[in-house]
């Protein structure tokens, strides 16, 4: 179509054939651009379809199914994944990939190499169809628009001087040719990833590396001179600038670290660093990035050789440069270990600083009460760090105030005393603080701890999906470790050690890739209680033996007490008391000394229950008092009720002594599950420490408390990221206490758009689709309207109440789409689930299990779907709902009829002809339930009301079938009658004849 524009006799003809086209025949126009063929009033009157590129392009889920079934490729998940994000769901280029496939016999993935040739191609159809017919100017701007990863007009305007940049864009855009918006009022545009590819490529071979270099240049400056330094780092790293990029990180790098960018920091560095040319600042800036990535060692490396250079021919550090440089050795060596080495950069800093600049002086101070903390020296740490925080408020500095205080939580966290740090800790999430960086992660993981210790799973859950979030956005992998630990130890505590090993498997690796060996032993006590809950004890019991015996060697003593209260526990858990009580009391003199209220308190509580085992009620209930008394003064109810939860009589031993009973009023009755699947190699878990400067995290206090705290199961996996409600009142939420304001007025609008990707396939929605959605009947001119504002609005409601947001909705293509790197709790998706597998349960005769499923399905109904909502595209999935409402009561009152619950049944058909008087099938099943619980005068009553209800319809009277059921039911209701109905169904059931048998 886009070929007729411009011929306006050719669109006047296509325009008459359309207004006088018969209505027996179907016209089809495809094409990358619409002329004006005044479609409008066709598109009101819903006789025109309008499908969008959007529309046409494969889902990830239909690229499997293309690739699997139809064109018969073995593909693996990921590998379709990749594929998919390499062609945005194009089927010309999946086409080609069939017909590039060649594989080998038996080949259980699609291999690399045939996405080479796939790609060329792909390449081969861009050159030859779609870049050689366009005109000069646009080929120009197509390969002079190519080096940015999105297209900005006023950047290309000035880069590309002799163009009409702006009408050059609309046209392609219009025409579809491989460019879209992006959203946010069409400001940027980017290319689909294949094409982009295909014109840098081809960008180099038609002006060759100088060219493309001097044009990544001419961007690079373009960005510096607005001000956006990361983007003018990037062109300048392609461009090979030695000078612009060593400029930038001189002058901008530290900003650039601070706004969350250390890779492109880190990037830039290293890019010098190979060019021969590594000046202090940027080996100094290269350690800052991996201090808070987490990469600790390498950042002592790269901080010492900064701090080596000296003299102006080595362009030494200037003043400010080298004490922050200090400031950060000094962090880095703490985290590896070396205490000593650590103290010593943190005073040579202050020494260098002097009494000036008290915010720097503030951070070094901070730094070295770290260090003091992680030498036991709590009360000079907490001396530094009030001395600290003075010199903060001194120099106004918010942020850092904030970090200083949270950081006065630890000593409290180490003692036990988690109100206080709790307290603490959520300083540095307070909603005057916007910033969300490395410190802020810590915070949000050490009170993710706290939670876990305090069973508090759900909130726990949802702290860890923030500081994931952080870590992700900051690729910081330490606090990605750490996350992976928490979530291990989440996983545990809620009956899924598959999971759990999963999360301490990645964070092994991730430690390990760190060089942060010094904390895999630590992983090991997690491992080493995770193979005792799952019955592997051998296993657990060498883990944690080996962890004391390193810790001896290396002269770490409260590294040997953790690991003897995870020894003692594995112990207890493998009945040999005997050798859990040496290890547990051991462990328990030590916390005793040093005030560790709540590892004493679990080891205390170990080591009753040991004493008890080995039938030693003196000492099991001396050392139960002393650990009741601590739960008492520091409420650690959850620890008591989860080792009580272990052994029934050791319950009723705590029962009986003081305290007791406020501790365990809430014990659940049954204990955890004795035996659970061993998990093949469960990695083991570390001592979370976050990989910033706000905190050296609880520290081996949260750490050992964590692994005291087992007991009864709770329901596996962890929480969503999203919560949505649909059966009923709509309901969309992070956090149940913090559900989105309904004051807005943009709110009915706006969650309506949500509830409609949440119930699309593949949750996604086209532009169009929405709009009508939307605006509805009153659809304003296209001039006058816009759906980003109401996206927008949606994306801060989606978020409400929390500080750290998280990108729910992405638009991509012309479409809308729920992201699918979150994970989501949509009750109609659920009910459907269930239901699912209650049928596939009652069809292998599994009537227990389907009726659990029926039960899970049916609780989920709250009432209409979208209760209060009105459209017509909500009155059709409305309709559909309720309908699967009551066809799941019918099936599910049948199966408890057939398994014997008649009175439940009825209780389900009662629900059925409640909401369908006139339902004659229901009516009759609910008298077929009556019948078996023998109520005549119901029996009677329900065929009363049917035929009463039956008199105001198209009928007068319940057919005869419906009269049969009644009086059978009847003649079941009457005494014995049971028995006599059965009878005759077996005297009317057909004889076999001996010829008929089958064996």
């Amino acid at each position: 179509m886009q070929h007729l524009e411009g011929s306006e006799p050719c669109l006047r003809a296509l325009r008459r054939l359309i207004a006088n086209l018969p209505g027996a025949i179907h016209l089809v126009l495809a094409g990358r651009a619409m002329p004006d063929l005044g479609l409008e009033s066709m598109l009101a009157g819903d006789t025109l379809g309008l499908i969008g590129g959007g529309e046409l392009l494969f889902t990830p889920e239909e690229t499997g199914t293309l690739l699997r079934d139809t064109f018969g490729l073995p593909a693996r998940p990921e590998t379709i994944e990749r594929l998919h994000a390499r062609t945005r769901g194009w089927v010309t280029a999946l086409q080609l990939l069939r017909q590039t496939a060649k594989l080998e016999t038996g080949a259980a993935d699609l291999p690399e190499a045939l996405f080479a040739r796939t790609e060329s191609e792909i390449f081969d159809y861009f050159s030859e169809e779609v870049f050689a017919s366009e005109s000069v100017d646009v080929r120009e701007f197509l390969l002079g628009s190519c080096p940015p990863t999105t297209i900005q007009p006023e950047i290309c305007a000035e880069v590309l001087p002799g163009l009409e940049v702006r009408g050059l864009l609309a046209e392609l855009v219009r025409r579809h040719l491989f460019v879209s918006a992006l959203e946010g009022g069409g400001a940027y545009y980017a290319y689909d990833p294949l094409f982009h590819e295909f014109l840098r490529r081809k960008l180099y071979a038609a002006r060759g590396a100088e060219g493309a270099r001097a044009l990544d240049d001419r961007y690079g400056r373009a960005y510096a001179r607005r001000l956006d330094f990361a983007q003018a780092l990037a062109h300048f790293l392609a461009a090979g600038s030695l000078k612009e990029t060593a400029d930038i990180l001189q002058r901008h790098g530290e900003a650039l670290l601070r706004a969350g960018l250390p890779g492109v920091v880190r990037e830039a560095a290293l890019f010098l660093s190979t060019r021969g040319a590594r000046p202090p600042i940027a080996a100094a800036l290269l350690g800052e990035a991996c201090r808070l990535a987490g990469d600790h060692g390498a950042a002592v490396c790269h901080f010492e050789i900064a701090l080596a250079a000296r003299g102006k021919a080595a362009g030494e550090l200037a003043a400010g440069a080298r004490i922050a440089a200090l400031q950060g050795l000094a962090y880095s060596l703490m985290k590896v270990g070396k205490a000593a080495g650590a103290e010593e950069a943190a005073l040579a800093a202050l020494a260098e600083l002097g009494d000036g600049n008290p915010a720097l002086r503030a951070r070094i101070l901070n730094t070295l009460a770290i260090v003091r903390y992680r030498q036991d020296r709590a009360a000079e740490a907490l001396d530094l760090w009030q001395d600290a925080l003075a010199l903060a408020r001194r120099a106004s500095d918010e942020h850092l105030i904030l970090m200083i205080a949270h950081n006065l939580g630890l000593p409290h966290a180490a003692a036990g005393d988690f109100r206080r740090a709790s307290e603490c800790f959520k300083i540095l999430l307070s909603p005057k603080n916007a910033r969300l960086g490395p410190e802020e992660g810590a915070a949000y993981m050490n009170l993710a701890r706290i939670a876990t210790l305090q069973g508090d799973y759900g909130r726990a859950s949802s702290l860890l999906g923030d500081a994931r979030e952080i870590a992700q956005k900051w690729r910081l992998e330490g606090l990605l470790a750490d996350v992976l630990v928490e979530e291990g130890n989440l996983f545990r505590e809620r009956g899924d050690p598959e999971a759990a090993g999963e999360r301490y498997t990645r964070a092994r690796a991730l430690l390990t890739e760190l060089g942060r060996t010094d904390l895999l032993d630590s992983l090991s006590e997690e491992e080493a209680i995770l193979a005792a809950r799952c019955g592997n004890h051998g296993w657990a019991e060498t883990l944690a033996a080996g962890v004391v015996k390193r810790r001896r060697v290396a002269g770490d003593p409260e590294g040997v007490a953790s690991a003897l209260l995870a020894l003692g526990e594995v112990g207890v858990r493998a009945r040999v008391a005997p050798r859990a009580a040496r290890a547990l009391a051991e462990a328990a003199a030590f916390f005793s000394s040093k005030g560790r209220a709540y590892q004493e308190c679990v080891a205390r509580l170990w080591l009753a229950l040991a004493r008890h085992l080995e039938r030693d009620r003196h000492h099991a209930v001396a050392q139960a008092l002393q650990a009741l008394e601590i739960a008492a003064r520091h409420n650690y109810r959850e620890a008591v009720r989860r080792v009580a939860a272990l052994d029934t009589e050791f319950r009723a031993l705590l029962t009986s002594l003081a305290d007791a009973p406020a501790l365990l009023d809430e014990t659940a009755t049954t204990g955890e599950t004795a035996t659970i699947a061993p998990v093949p190699g469960a990695a083991p878990s570390a001592e979370a420490a976050p990989s910033a400067e706000a905190a050296p995290s609880a520290g081996a206090a949260l750490s050992a408390g964590a692994r005291g705290a087992i007991g009864a199961e709770t329901a596996p996996g962890g929480g969503a990221d999203l919560t949505v409600r649909l059966l009923g009142p709509i309901e969309v939420y992070r956090d149940a206490q913090r559900k989105i304001p309904e004051q807005d007025s943009k709110a009915p609008r706006a969650l309506q758009a949500f509830c409609c990707l949440a119930l699309a396939r593949d949750h996604r929605v086209t532009r169009d689709r929405l709009d009508d959605i939307v605006w509805g009947d009153a659809m304003p001119p296209p001039i006058n309207r816009s759906l980003e504002p109401t996206i927008s609005w949606l994306r801060r409601a989606l978020n409400h109440g929390h500080n750290v947001p998280k990108h729910f909705i992405r638009c991509e293509r012309g479409a809308y789409l729920l992201n699918p790197a979150y994970r989501y709790d949509i009750d109609v998706l659920t009910c459907e689930e269930h239901l699912r597998s209650a049928r596939d349960r009652a069809s292998r005769q599994d009537e227990v299990g389907a009726l659990l499923d029926y039960d899970a399905a049916l609780a989920l109904y709250r009432g209409p779907l979208m209760e209060g909502e009105h459209g017509g595209w909500i009155e059709a999935a409305r309709a559909h709902y309720e309908n699967l409402y009551r066809t799941a009561l019918g099936e599910a009152g049948e199966l408890r009829l057939k398994s014997g619950d008649a009175e439940a049944a009825a209780a389900d058909f009662r629900i059925l002809v409640e909401r369908e008087p006139t339902d004659e099938q229901a009516s009759c099943r609910l008298m077929r339930a009556l019948g078996t619980l023998g109520e005549r005068g119901e029996i009677d009553a329900e065929f009363a009301r049917l035929r009463q209800a039956l008199a105001g319809g198209p009928g007068t009277a319940p057919g005869p079938e419906t009269r049969r059921v009644c009086e059978e039911a009847l003649e079941a209701a009457a005494p014995g009658g049971a028995r006599q109905m059965a009878g005759r169904r077996e005297r009317r059931a057909p004889r076999r004849r001996p010829d008929d048998a089958r064996t």
